[in-house]
């Protein structure tokens, strides 16, 4: 019996499927190829892809193959077709925002006396309508994230207007929306152009999304449709599918962004000398710094990056470095050249300093954190009396670790070793 079973026919792709011309044109009847072509009814369910393809194919030469002269045009007309769709989409964009500026934002809610049974309506169907000023609707909206937001754009033309404010669209990350899923497939030329719409022209900060390239050309580019960009991310939160920027393009993007503030990244490609180059290149201006060490590549920070840090930016006041790991034996010390003296000489030289993190930085011990704590304790005393003070207080104000077995609480500081 075992013998005489057959193994089902498997199914094959649509690319490997052969085109019959004769048959995918059969109910159309008998006529040229263009007339073939022209009726061709899009709208009918049974009108597939391939129905199409196979009367596009009519056009051409019988075995002609894509050296073929008229298969070239043929080939090249199909990026022409989606850009028109794409700027047909435009306009109507466009169009749908200005007459939604021109329509009042109306709620509607059951009149008076309604019931809550008929339908959403009062007595008769009536409704009682409540405009309210832009202005107000804006400022509603920016307690929403940027996804709830896109929701709201779906209300009405008037709605969409409103959401389209810049000022709703200062920030764009994940939770505003921005993912690069496999079905979306966002590359570099796509996301250029969703950061040219006006909505992003007061854009602040910018989470790179997965799978888009980033390289100096493209860095270029984004610092000019990005004039205002105050925070850049670029896989601090969580790992980053696709490619990964290294050294070079964090440089570029220190050079290239003017206004940048913040800089947060992983350290899959980059090394003590990326950070310690951009640390150099952004001097005073630069006020946040957020690192993920990376224990596959084995790239961690080092003391001797951290006190170009300390010696070239005055006026830090966010600094986070975290060891993203799950069990201890991912760690390799050998590699890790970060230790207490490279955080003590953050502290020393970054007066400024405000929060200070650190997540399984394992060759920093307490008695780091005890010396720092004596630091600011005699700073403080000598502004008490009024001696000692050379004007720079340390601004110090939150320390927070994670994956220590103490923790530094209270004000003034002390530091509590955590219950086993």
């Amino acid at each position: 019996q075992k013998a005489t079973m057959s193994k089902p026919p498997a199914k094959r792709k649509a690319s490997d499927a052969n085109l019959d011309i004769n048959a995918a044109m059969a109910p159309s009847g008998s006529g040229t190829s263009s007339q073939l072509l022209a009726s061709l009814d899009l709208s009918n369910p049974r009108t597939t892809p391939k129905t199409i393809a196979a009367a596009l194919l009519s056009l051409l030469p019988d075995g002609a193959t894509r050296q073929n002269t008229a298969a070239k045009k043929l080939a090249k007309s199909f990026p022409l077709v989606m850009t028109e769709l794409d700027a047909r989409s435009n306009i109507l964009a466009r169009a749908n925002v200005s007459e939604g500026t021109r329509l009042p934002i109306a709620f509607r809610f059951p009149a008076a006396g309604g019931s809550t049974n008929d339908g959403g309506c009062g007595e008769g169907g009536a409704m009682t309508v409540i405009n309210i000023p832009e202005d107000s609707f804006v400022a509603i909206m920016r307690f929403l994230k940027g996804k709830d937001v896109v929701k709201l754009s779906l209300v009405n033309k008037a709605w969409l207007s409103a959401t389209r404010t810049p000022v709703l669209w200062e920030r764009l990350d994940q939770a505003a929306g921005l993912v690069n899923s496999s079905g979306k497939k966002l590359n570099m030329t796509s996301f250029l152009k969703l950061l040219g719409r006006p909505q992003f022209v007061n854009l602040k900060s910018l989470t790179m999304p997965n799978k888009v390239k980033l390289g100096k050309k493209s860095i270029k580019q984004m610092a000019k449709v990005c004039p205002h960009l105050q925070t850049f991310e670029l896989g601090y939160s969580g790992h980053v599918s696709g490619p990964k920027i290294k050294d070079d393009d964090l440089i570029e993007v220190a050079q290239c962004f003017t206004n940048l503030q913040s800089i947060r990244t992983d350290m899959w490609n980059i090394t003590n000398f990326g950070i310690a180059s951009v640390a150099m290149t952004m001097e005073g201006r630069l006020l946040d710094l957020r690192i993920r060490g990376d224990w596959i590549t084995k790239h961690y920070l080092s003391d001797a990056a951290l006190g170009v840090v300390a010696k070239s930016c005055p006026n830090l006041k966010h600094f986070a470095y975290k060891l993203s790991y799950h069990l201890d034996e991912h760690y390799d010390a050998e590699y890790d050249f970060l230790s207490g003296a490279g955080i003590i000489a953050l502290v020393k030289g970054c007066r400024r300093l405000e929060i200070l993190e650190l997540e399984k930085a394992k060759q920093i011990g307490k008695d780091a954190f005890v010396t720092i704590l004596k630091m600011l304790a005699r700073e403080d005393d000598s502004a008490s009396l009024g001696t000692g003070s050379d004007g720079r207080d340390f601004a110090l104000r939150k320390i927070e670790l994670k994956g220590y077995p103490f923790v530094i609480k209270g004000n003034p500081f002390r530091v509590e070793d955590l219950d086993t």
